[in-house]
């Protein structure tokens, strides 16, 4: 499903000229946009908010499950990712972190003049990407404890925890490039649809992961 929501984006994008538009006399492109996972109140967006959702949900197994025998610093660490996972589903549909950022470029404005122009609120990316990588690494070693310490599916399981870990940052790199070329009045409209292809499969990723050892558990 997630494959079919990263085509029908790349399609959105590439049929955005006049004359890709209409096939039959229907209007392909507005069909795409519906599917869109770069626009907001969208099919697309639904999806993506829901994969957020049912990760954070497996983390939950992982954190809350009492026959789950793990240090305490490991539930702790599966907890906050369930918590922040579910913050990132409810920011999928409500786009949160675009409104902080014009907020802060708007509050901040006269200490921040040296970034590059940003219209759009890129500058959540400063806030929210060191907590988001940190958080990441500390999931990351805490998952690889447990895998390193269990029977689960030791090769799919560690496959699925360092895809994500190639994909998940790769968000902010695109987000960042986004906002250089913005700002040097260029656009390069298949770099969001990129960007979205990777925190998808980032996020099924961890999922899968967080799923493989929940099910070994029984949890």
């Amino acid at each position: 499903m997630g494959v079919f929501f990263v085509i029908t984006t790349f399609l959105s994008y590439l049929t955005y000229e006049d004359e890709f538009q209409r096939i039959f006399d229907v209007n392909i492109h507005r069909v795409l946009v519906l599917l869109d996972l770069r626009k907001e109140n969208t099919v697309g967006t639904w999806f993506s908010s829901i994969l957020f959702l049912i990760t954070g949900l497996s983390f939950v197994l992982l954190g809350w499950s009492s026959n789950f025998k793990i240090a305490n610093w490991q539930r702790l660490i599966f907890k906050l990712t369930a918590i922040g996972a579910v913050l990132l589903s409810a920011d999928e549909v409500a786009s949160i972190h675009e409104t902080v950022g014009k907020w802060l470029k708007r509050a901040a404005e006269d200490l921040i003049n040296f970034l590059p122009i940003d219209n759009k609120g890129f500058i959540w990316v400063v806030l929210f990407a060191p907590i988001a990588i940190a958080g990441l690494i500390a999931t990351v070693i805490a998952l690889h404890k447990v895998i390193a310490t269990t029977s689960v599916s030791k090769q799919m399981a560690t496959w699925a925890l360092w895809l994500a870990v190639l994909c998940l940052p790769m968000v902010f790199i695109f987000e960042m490039l986004e906002w250089y070329l913005y700002s040097k009045q260029q656009h390069i409209g298949s770099l969001s649809c990129w960007e979205e292809m990777f925190e998808l499969l980032g996020m099924y990723s961890l999922f899968t992961c967080a799923v493989l050892i929940a099910g070994r558990h029984k949890l």
